[in-house]
Formats: C-alpha cells, sequence, structure tokens
C-alpha cells in the first residue's frame, strides 16, 4: 500500500514538472520568434577538390612554371623552367554527377629547339588572345613562340614570334582582350597590341616614367583600359591607356611589396614589414578623384605567393595554406566567419586557374563552376560551389507574418550615383503564411504533448492497477481469515472426537 502511494504520488509530480516544462517551451519558443524572426546567410564558397593526378618524372629538378587547360580541345599544356611543353588529355562527362579524367601523356617537346643561343632556367608563361581561337603565345627571357592549339606533344605546330624582345627578369604578363603587358624586372614594362593578327610592339614604361632612379617590377595587371603595375621598392602605379599611350593615374607609396591584385577599384596588396612580417591590405580607389584609403589590413603567420581577386572573391595562394574569401565593402574584407573565408590545402601551389566552360552550372541556390591547380608534382581540379545568400525564417505553423528585409548595396533603385564605395539600402517586404510540413517550434509541442499524454495514461493504469491491488488485497485477507477460522475449527472437532473417546 506504501508503495502504491508513492508511485503515485512520483506520478503527480512528474505530470506537473511536464507541464511546467511544457509552458516554459512555449514560452521561450514564442520569444524566438518575436525576436529572432529572420538570420541571414550570405553569399558563400565552398571548394572540394576532386582530381588528382601525379606528374610524370616527378622530380626536384623540374619546376612547372604555368598551366593552359583548353577543354574545348581536351587538352592541358604545360610548361616548365627548362622551357620544355607537356601535354596531358582533359575530358569532361556532363551529366547529374560531372566526372573529370586528367591523363598525362609520356612524352614532352623541348622548345629550345627554337632559339640559337644558350638556354638557361626561366621563367615561361601562356598567353592567349581572345580574338585568335586558335593560337597562344609563349613568353620567355628568350622571346615568344606562338603555339597551334590543335598540335598534339610529338609534333606541336610552333611559330617564333619576332616581336617580342628578350629580357633579364620575366617576373609576369597580363592580357586583356587586344593588349600584352610584360613585367620585366629592372627594365620596367613592355606594352604590345595584338591587332589584325599581329602583334605590335607600343611603348616601355621605365624608372623615368616612375620618377625613380631605379625600379624592379614583379607584378602588373591589365583591366579594360587600365595597366597596373608593382614595383618591389616603391609602391603600385595606375596608368590609363589612352590611343596606345599610357598616363599615369594615380601611385600608392609602399616598400617591400610581394603581390598584388585587383578587381575594378578594389586592390589588395601585400608586404613586408622590415622585420620580414608580410601583410595584406584591401585598399578602394577612386580614379576620379585620385584618391585612395585602406580598408583594412590584415596581418597572420601566412607567406603569400599570389592573389587572385574577382568581383566576388579572392584567392590567396600561400606555401601550402590556400584561402578563398568572400570580400565585400560591406562586410570587411577577412571578417571572421566561417562562411566567408574557406582554407584548403596544397603543398607548393603554383597556379590556380578558373576553367573555361561553355556553361556554367546554375541553380537556384547555387552556381558551380570548376578550378585547375599546378603544384610542385601534381595536377588538381577542385569544384567550386557559389552559394547565392538567402533568408532563414522562423514561424510557427498555421500562422501569417510579415516581415521587411532590408540589404545594404551599392545600386539600388532610384540610387543614380554609381559610385561602388556610396551605400544605399534595399528594402523589401513579404508574407509567409505557415503549411505544409510541421516546422521544429510546432515539433517541439508535439513531442512535448505526446511525453505528457503517456504520462497521463500510465498514471490512469497505475491508479485503476492500484484500486485493483487494493480489493485483491481486501479479498486475500478475508480469505486468509476464513482459512484461519477453519483451521480453528478443524482443531476444535478433532479435540472434541479426542475427548469422546
Amino acid at each position: 500500500m506504501l508503495n502504491c502511494q508513492v508511485i503515485l504520488q512520483f506520478m503527480i509530480l512528474m505530470y506537473f514538472e511536464m507541464m511546467a516544462i511544457l509552458q516554459e517551451s512555449k514560452q521561450k519558443l514564442h520569444s524566438l520568434v518575436q525576436i529572432i524572426n529572420c538570420v541571414g546567410l550570405p553569399k558563400h564558397p565552398k571548394l572540394n577538390e576532386i582530381l588528382s593526378v601525379n606528374l610524370l618524372d616527378n622530380t626536384l629538378d623540374i619546376y612547372y612554371t604555368d598551366i593552359l587547360s583548353l577543354p574545348q580541345f581536351e587538352k592541358i599544356f604545360l610548361l616548365t623552367d627548362e622551357l620544355e611543353l607537356r601535354q596531358a588529355i582533359l575530358k569532361y562527362n556532363q551529366t547529374q554527377q560531372p566526372q573529370w579524367k586528367v591523363e598525362i601523356k609520356n612524352s614532352s617537346y623541348s622548345l629550345k629547339t627554337q632559339y640559337p643561343q644558350q638556354i638557361n632556367y626561366t621563367n615561361a608563361y601562356f598567353a592567349c588572345f581572345n580574338t585568335n581561337q586558335e593560337k597562344c603565345l609563349i613568353l620567355s627571357n628568350y622571346g615568344g613562340i606562338w603555339l597551334d592549339k590543335n598540335s598534339e606533344i610529338e609534333q606541336p605546330i610552333l611559330t617564333v614570334e619576332p616581336v617580342i624582345q628578350q629580357s633579364k627578369d620575366l617576373n609576369k604578363i597580363s592580357v586583356f582582350e587586344q593588349y600584352l603587358a610584360i613585367a620585366n624586372g629592372n627594365a620596367g614594362v613592355d606594352l604590345y597590341q595584338y591587332k589584325d593578327n599581329q602583334l605590335q610592339y607600343l611603348l616601355r614604361i621605365s624608372s623615368k616614367d616612375l620618377n625613380q632612379t631605379s625600379i624592379n617590377i614583379i607584378s602588373l595587371k591589365l583591366i579594360k583600359n587600365r595597366l597596373s603595375i608593382l614595383d618591389e621598392h616603391t609602391g603600385l602605379y595606375l596608368f590609363d591607356i589612352i590611343d596606345q599611350q599610357v598616363l599615369l593615374l594615380l601611385s600608392l607609396p609602399y616598400q617591400r611589396c610581394v603581390a598584388f591584385d585587383h578587381s575594378d577599384n578594389t586592390y589588395l596588396i601585400v608586404a613586408e614589414t622590415p622585420n620580414n612580417i608580410e601583410y595584406m591590405m584591401e585598399i578602394f580607389v577612386l580614379p576620379a578623384t585620385k584618391e585612395y584609403y585602406i580598408n583594412r589590413i590584415y596581418v597572420d603567420d601566412f607567406s603569400f605567393r599570389d592573389i587572385q581577386i574577382d568581383d566576388d572573391y579572392a584567392i590567396i595562394i600561400g606555401e601550402d595554406v590556400h584561402l578563398v574569401i568572400r570580400h565585400s565593402i560591406f562586410n570587411g574584407f577577412m571578417k571572421n566567419n566561417t562562411d566567408l573565408v574557406k582554407t584548403f590545402f596544397e603543398d607548393e601551389l603554383i597556379r590556380f586557374e578558373y576553367i573555361e566552360m561553355n556553361q556554367t552550372i546554375q541553380t537556384q541556390y547555387v552556381e558551380t563552376s570548376y578550378y585547375i591547380g599546378l603544384s610542385k608534382g601534381s595536377l588538381h581540379i577542385w569544384r567550386f560551389n557559389d552559394y547565392n545568400p538567402v533568408i532563414i525564417c522562423r514561424f510557427q505553423y498555421g500562422t501569417t507574418q510579415n516581415y521587411t528585409i532590408k540589404a545594404n548595396s551599392s545600386k539600388c533603385e532610384n540610387h543614380t550615383n554609381t559610385d561602388l564605395f556610396e551605400q544605399c539600402q534595399i528594402t523589401q517586404q513579404f508574407v509567409i503564411q505557415a503549411s505544409g510540413p510541421l516546422l521544429e517550434s510546432d515539433s517541439n509541442y508535439i513531442i512535448i504533448g505526446v511525453c505528457v499524454s503517456v504520462a497521463i495514461v500510465i498514471l490512469v493504469i497505475l491508479i485503476l492497477l492500484c484500486r485493483k491491488g487494493r480489493a485483491l488485497a481486501k479479498k486475500i485477507q478475508e480469505l486468509k481469515k476464513q482459512a484461519d477460522e477453519l483451521k480453528k475449527y478443524g482443531a476444535l472437532e478433532a479435540e472434541q472426537q479426542s475427548m469422546g473417546h
């Protein structure tokens, strides 16, 4: 009887505890819905390596300098610092799960046979013009050679380009539309124009044009009619190309420069402190007023080797650790957000380039593209998923709620100023009616409700069992009493019989 009372008391306490939890959960969920209605997820990347192929003759004596991917021709060409031309077969199967296949050819071709002089180690790059779909230019310290894209490595179709001048230090090249710019270290920058299927030498930017006594041009980039060049000792220079001439637009004085890249007027520059600590700056340039300002400086235990930047992302190449960063004037460069900064690893990554495809794979939520990478001893292909920004809202089942979304932008309706760095605000209103599958909050209600219902059923069963147990105990007591009386009666009858004898 005591155990039954204890069980009943426990079940009653459990019932009231469950009701308290339910009430508290309702209050918390209501508070969440009221306070945290929506969460915005920004545009963010996801990078996955899908293929890695070891290069043949992977020894310490071979160093690859550049890669040329031609998916339309199912080819990849590679260059080494000894002017060895190599080839790989590239195949792509467009299905629901796209498949890539890369096969390295055993043979190679020495470009040294195209030059009369003795060839030492040299930087070598590919340069392709959009107006010439059949050939690409191979540039080195010793000049230029045209390579037919339809060539096979066993018998490549090559033509020497006499216009390209020899240089002592070929540090970087850049091609945009009809212009070709070559960074030649201490000699400066050579500018060429490809017109009517012919390459023409235009001019050289020397130390005199930069108002310096000595220079060392280590990097450059051509975008539209702007030529940006980076000097190791004096900083960044911006030129306008007008009528085949250059006009100095703006200079950004920095010392001990390492690398740079830019997209429109957003520049990333890497430099070193006197203590050899590398740091990166995000700089916004206003060419019309010849002004610039530093938006953010990033310093970390990271060795920068190269930078690639487009309208949305910056790809930072290091020694073995590399970053893909979503950059924006509104969220700040290098913001500590795992959705905006992705890290990937590859030892001695030399090139990381976008693969030109016939069409981009795009859905409502994500845009998929592919990148090819060249490292010390292997080729790699990465799948780059660019997820569109989304808004996730919480609301209760069977309700209708109004939402107002405000977002920062540099392009708004009725906003006439097109300055990239002037912010405006977009306002959008919409209504959501909750129907269909249950949401998380409704699931919580159901789970707690089921638990309470089960507790009530168990409580009722225990009450019934206790009642039946009480009746059974009473019956047992009566039977026991009857048995005792029968025993007494039997003993008395036996005693009487013994006395009669």
